[in-house]
């Protein structure tokens, strides 16, 4: 960096202005630049960072990153494969999914089914009541799992016991 003393009594003048010249602008931006710089270096000194990478850690970069596609893959698989092809029931104006093996017929919303996560969440189950056309709803846990096409249900809130059920399929 130039220490000439025009530029340095031209640095104090600067900063007093709200307006700059082109020639200004330019020596501000200069010296941003420097002082960036001077600080990338150092983080990449602290870092250990040697400059280009060998093909080794190349080699180890890209294994990383292609078990974590792989692993994205697959969670995103899983989870098509809880909804893909399951049977649709119609309720009025929305549209439900059927749990099979339940104690009862229960029926999730479709656009619940996508918010899950392997954190329990409290989601409303309908079911159907003796009149067939009034449903109840019933407060249960869910959550998945990302190895398990099953969503695991807790029907009791505060003893909390997660069973895995799979949606009805469609013939």
């Amino acid at each position: 960096m130039d220490t000439h003393p025009t530029q340095i009594v031209n640095a104090e003048s600067i900063s007093k202005k709200e307006t700059y010249s082109t020639e200004e602008k330019k020596f501000i931006m200069d010296r941003l630049n420097e002082e960036r710089l001077i600080q990338q270096r150092a983080d990449e000194a602290l870092a250990g960072k040697k400059g280009p990478y060998t093909e080794e850690e190349k080699a180890k970069i890209l294994n990383k990153l292609n078990e974590k596609r792989l692993s994205t893959q697959k969670r995103e698989e899983i989870k098509k494969l809880r909804t893909h092809n399951k049977k649709i029931y119609k309720f009025g104006n929305k549209e439900f999914y059927k749990f099979k093996n339940m104690e009862r017929e229960y029926y999730i919303d479709i656009e619940a089914c996508n918010k899950f996560s392997s954190r329990p969440v409290i989601v409303s189950l309908f079911y159907k009541t003796v009149s067939e056309y009034e449903l109840k709803k019933k407060d249960v846990l869910i959550k998945t799992e990302i190895y398990s096409e099953k969503f695991l249900i807790s029907l009791d809130p505060i003893r909390v016991y997660f069973k895995g059920y799979s949606l009805e399929n469609d013939r």
